[in-house]
């Protein structure tokens, strides 16, 4: 399999929301945001991955490896060999992709997060850092995209924890801070109960709220010269945003199923969130997911 291929086939199956999302990106950038993608999804997986820490451990060990490798351009992954040639093109630092390896290593090593000051950490090693380098593939100049870039990663990252709330749970992970679920009087137990309470429900639409709100901050500080070389964050901004909206009515039921947005809703947002990206605003604050 070609290297662009299998990142491709890791991140953006036909219907996801990184397919359209790419779609609908330059032509130009597809190819790095795509490897981009896939290699944070390779390297986060593997916590998910493995049931001995030390295995863990090994895996993330290679990992450094392979991104001294890819400085001297002779990395071996499939990944890393899709990813060279944008790293090279526009002379990024490989220090974003180190914080990858860093957060996957919180996750072994923890996997839970006692207040939102960790969870901020690791949600910026998890996202930031690749958004980072994804505003600069885009093209934008100067740091207009910055602070979009952080919001974005911050609110993408939490979108992703509340839907797939039940997965990490089970798997003894938890991605809201100790200290919430503590001042709610639950443990991580009644997020899985059956009868979820009005107190589990509020404690997920806070977390859904958070998430909305760094979506929202994103979108308003990107600067309109920016917009048309950031279509592709603003998409998944668009799309993230409506899920949490989807998952608000479904009454914040993630423990028992996953909310999706259809192929079809998917491919209407991010066509019009390209077709007309200077028209994409926050949500006022009056509004609720």
């Amino acid at each position: 399999m070609e290297p662009m291929e299998y990142c491709r086939r890791k991140v953006a199956p036909d219907g996801s929301s990184l397919y359209y999302a790419l779609l609908f990106a330059p032509a130009s950038t597809r190819d790095g945001l795509t490897a981009l993608a896939a290699y944070r999804a390779e390297v986060l997986e593997i916590p998910r991955e493995v049931s001995d820490p030390g295995v863990g451990a090994v895996k993330l060990n290679w990992w450094q490896e392979e991104l001294e490798r890819l400085a001297a351009e002779t990395p071996r992954h499939p990944i890393t060999q899709a990813l060279l040639p944008t790293l090279q093109h526009h002379q990024l630092a490989l220090e974003g992709l180190n914080e990858v390896v860093e957060a996957s290593r919180m996750d072994l090593e923890y996997g839970r997060y006692p207040t939102l000051r960790e969870l901020t950490l690791y949600c910026h090693r998890a996202g930031g850092a690749v958004a980072d380098l994804a505003w600069r593939i885009g093209g934008s100049t100067g740091m207009d995209a910055a602070p979009f870039a952080h919001d974005l990663a911050m609110g993408l990252e939490l979108t992703r924890m509340l839907r797939h709330l039940r997965r990490d749970v089970r798997a003894g992970r938890l991605y809201i801070p100790e200290d919430e679920l503590t001042m709610s009087g639950l443990g991580s137990d009644d997020l899985l109960a059956a009868d979820r309470s009005e107190d589990v429900r509020a404690l997920l639409g806070r977390q859904a709220d958070r998430a909305r709100r760094f979506l929202d901050s994103a979108i308003g500080q990107l600067p309109d010269n920016a917009r048309p070389e950031q279509t592709y964050g603003l998409i998944l901004a668009v799309l993230h945003r409506q899920l949490l909206e989807s998952i608000g009515r479904d009454g914040y039921a993630v423990t028992d199923r996953q909310v999706h947005l259809t192929p079809l809703r998917k491919l209407w947002l991010a066509w019009r969130t390209a077709r007309r990206p200077h028209k994409v605003h926050p949500r006022p604050e009056s509004s609720s997911t």
